[in-house]
């Protein structure tokens, strides 16, 4: 079996899916935040992305922030469910990677080893699903990180 540096739920994608297919048809960008843990496994160090969470968002077609009145909603949902592992957003029609203003906000906020950026374009398809990269902080810029989509079964 592969090793990923990150394992994102299932129920947690869709969810972030929809809500970017939605601010994409009215050409903007959204946002939320990942909740989940941070594992070992033998030598190895792994994220675990389990639910997403978002809150209103004030949005244009190249930038996205949450409002002022969207973190107390945040911090509710958060409270119980795990740690922050991540941010995720949308580039709707702009492909995925992190933009100058991306990397700041991951220097900022999610500064940790184990954070990751989830970047997402509603607007393009990688087979069968929507276009998906997960990156982290690395050398004063950024790297892909390998990630798995995890299925339930049932």
């Amino acid at each position: 079996m592969a090793q990923y540096d990150v394992y994102i739920d299932e129920a947690a994608v869709r969810k972030a899916e929809r809500q970017f297919r939605d601010a994409a048809k009215s050409g903007n960008e959204a946002m939320g935040l990942l909740l989940g843990n941070v594992f070992r496994n033998k030598d190895a160090e792994f994220v675990y992305a389990k639910e997403y969470i978002t809150a209103p968002n004030d949005s244009t077609s190249v930038s996205v922030r949450f409002t002022r009145q969207a973190f107390s909603e945040l911090s509710g949902k958060i409270r119980g469910r795990g740690i922050i592992v991540a941010w995720a957003h949308s580039h709707p029609g702009y492909g995925c990677f992190m933009s100058s203003t991306d990397l700041a906000t991951q220097h900022r906020y999610f500064p940790e080893k184990f954070h990751f950026a989830l970047v997402m374009d509603p607007t393009r398809r990688e087979g069968s699903a929507m276009l998906k990269r997960a990156f982290r902080l690395k050398d004063g810029g950024y790297e892909d990180v390998s990630f798995a989509v995890v299925r339930k079964r049932g």
